[in-house]
């Protein structure tokens, strides 16, 4: 009986598992969104950039709405992005899975050098979807912030990836 050996030179080894791991990566990374709005009852405006998130919006029942800051951020599972919120504080994200359209996230948010959050929490949300958290006042309204994850690109907006107004 005869017996056939097939050999590959180790380059050629080396290149697929590179190729290999560079595909996993490339499947590891989150894309993560997080905007921050201003809610006030001193007018009766909309910012047309909020536009498709209206609905959500006027759940807290506020007369005007006006985005501050939008924030992206591609990481990877298990690595922590920061984003820096009006008012001295920021968030603290940390994709932990992502699995049956659903992704993990593990949600701080952080004021000044305090160890301590104050808020912290683990949640699912679904793929291409959004939290929204609000309640710290700031210039006469309230934030509001909205944190999105997504395994593929959010789609563009009319506003600019980052923006702040103080």
């Amino acid at each position: 009986m005869s017996r056939f050996y097939f050999t590959f030179p180790t380059p050629v080894i080396i290149g697929l598992l590179l190729l290999a791991s560079s595909a996993a990566s490339a499947d590891d990374t989150i894309n993560l969104r997080v905007e921050t709005v201003l809610a006030t009852d001193t007018a009766q405006e909309f910012d047309i950039r909020l536009t498709g998130m209206r609905s959500q919006l006027l759940a807290f029942r506020y007369s005007a709405y006006r985005l501050v800051q939008e924030e992206r951020r591609k990481v990877g599972f298990g690595k922590q992005a920061n984003f820096s919120l009006p008012g001295g504080r920021f968030l603290q994200v940390v994709p932990k899975e992502s699995a049956n359209e659903k992704i993990a996230l593990h949600v701080m948010l952080m004021e000044g050098t305090s160890p301590s959050p104050l808020m912290s929490t683990l949640l699912s949300i679904p793929n291409r979807g959004m939290l929204f958290v609000g309640g710290r006042k700031h210039q006469g309204g309230t934030l509001i912030i909205r944190i999105g994850a997504s395994t593929d690109t959010f789609p563009a907006t009319p506003s600019a990836i980052i923006q702040t107004e103080e």
